[in-house]
């Protein structure tokens, strides 16, 4: 479980809308590889801060799910349209691209 979720979707969100990729380093289990290699400063250090909980969120160090048992149901929801409509404009959406960052982002958000 995420310690900082009101900080972590906001910087999901912020890394897909930039276009960023995320995937766990191959050689080390406790880093992230990004494409591009540089980001912006601001960027680098939020993710260097939350670096355990977004490799928590990536396989095999876990992977996302929604919230199933919010009252609502809105966060699997959001989940699921945001990857729809990115795999219907042709988007990548498997765990760690811009477009799976944004899902879960705003997914975390509605499940606040």
């Amino acid at each position: 479980m995420n310690p900082h979720p009101h900080e972590l979707a906001p910087l999901l969100l912020a890394l897909g809308r930039a276009g960023i990729e995320l995937a766990p380093h191959p050689t080390d289990a406790g880093r992230l590889r990004h494409r591009p290699a540089n980001l912006p400063p601001e960027l680098s250090a939020r993710l260097r801060l939350h670096r355990a909980a977004v490799l928590g969120l990536l396989p095999p160090h876990g992977g996302y799910a929604p919230d199933a048992h919010a009252a609502d149901g809105n966060a699997a929801y959001v989940y699921g349209e945001r990857l729809g409509v990115a795999d219907g404009l042709g988007l990548a959406t498997h765990p760690g691209s811009a477009a799976w960052l944004v899902a879960v982002g705003e997914s975390m958000g509605a499940s606040r």
